[in-house]
């Protein structure tokens, strides 16, 4: 009887977690999906980018994404991201930096080996149809 109620409650617990899990993702919206704006990605260093995306966050834009390693070999590599904001134009209207990761080298069979996530926040929206342009770099 005990471990009946146990796994009922464990079973509860978890079912609350994943809803709770799930309300939180649910409105985010990928803004480059959608054509809000174009999400281009440039790779220049030993740590490219793996995939990133675009949401709005409190009235901003919010670029997260993964940094892999393109080698199978050596020491982490210290990378960051640059992120820059240019308008339909072309002209450069923002420019931000996310801070420094350590990406260590990629062991074959090991899926989360030789990744970091990134975030950087953008506190205003771009207007329609800017491109925003995620560049990584090695140190």
């Amino acid at each position: 009887m005990k471990k009946k109620l146990l796994t009922t409650v464990i079973v509860l617990g978890l079912s609350l977690l994943l809803f709770l899990i799930s309300g939180c993702t649910a409105n985010r919206i990928d803004l480059a999906d959608t054509g809000m704006i174009k999400l281009e990605q440039d790779q220049m260093s030993k740590a490219n980018i793996s995939w990133s995306s675009a949401f709005e966050k409190d009235d901003g834009l919010l670029i997260t994404g993964i940094l892999r390693r393109s080698d199978h070999v050596g020491i982490p590599v210290k990378a960051h991201v640059d992120v820059y904001v240019l308008s339909p134009e072309g002209s450069i209207l923002n420019e931000v930096r996310s801070s420094d990761v350590y990406v260590s080298r990629r062991v074959t069979g090991r899926s989360r080996m030789g990744s970091e996530r990134f975030e950087v926040y953008l506190p205003n929206m771009p207007a329609k149809d800017s491109l925003v342009r995620v560049v990584s770099h090695s140190h």
